[in-house]
């Protein structure tokens, strides 16, 4: 990786009490009704990244084809604005390089059980000299 660049690196839904790092294709099983999962989102800069960026994270449900607003992490996963600015403290350097690790808990919607979803997650700066994009693997809500 240049000093220049960045990239999204890895993005996944585990259940909140599992080790982290690791997708879980359903992590809310086994868990009482309304038990929150996590989505993590992983990426690294190099230290002269500069400019302005926006940084999306969206969830689909793939079994009725429609985007789910209530499933969208809040900040630091959704922003605009400087990549190493607020409110993104998750960034730390790491020799030549910056590593953002973040989860965020996200409540399972209601009535939608058995359903599949993925999440996307795109970092596109404002003048298009950086783009990156990540889908999550698939998982189901119970």
């Amino acid at each position: 990786m240049n000093v220049n660049d960045a990239k999204i690196t890895s993005l996944y839904v585990s259940h909140t009490g599992a080790v982290k790092d690791i997708q879980d294709d359903a992590p809310n099983a086994n868990t009482p009704a309304g038990t929150k999962f996590r989505v993590t989102l992983e990426m690294v800069a190099g230290h002269a990244v500069g400019g302005l960026y926006d940084l999306r994270t969206t969830c689909t449900d793939l079994t009725d084809v429609k985007h789910v607003p209530a499933l969208d992490p809040g900040a630091p996963l959704n922003v605009s604005g400087a990549l190493f600015g607020p409110p993104a403290p998750e960034w730390v350097a790491d020799g030549p390089i910056n590593v953002f690790n973040h989860s965020e808990p996200i409540s399972p919607p209601t009535g939608q059980k058995g359903h599949v979803y993925r999440y996307t997650a795109s970092l596109h700066s404002a003048n298009g000299e950086i783009v990156s994009i990540r889908q999550s693997d698939p998982f189901i809500l119970l």
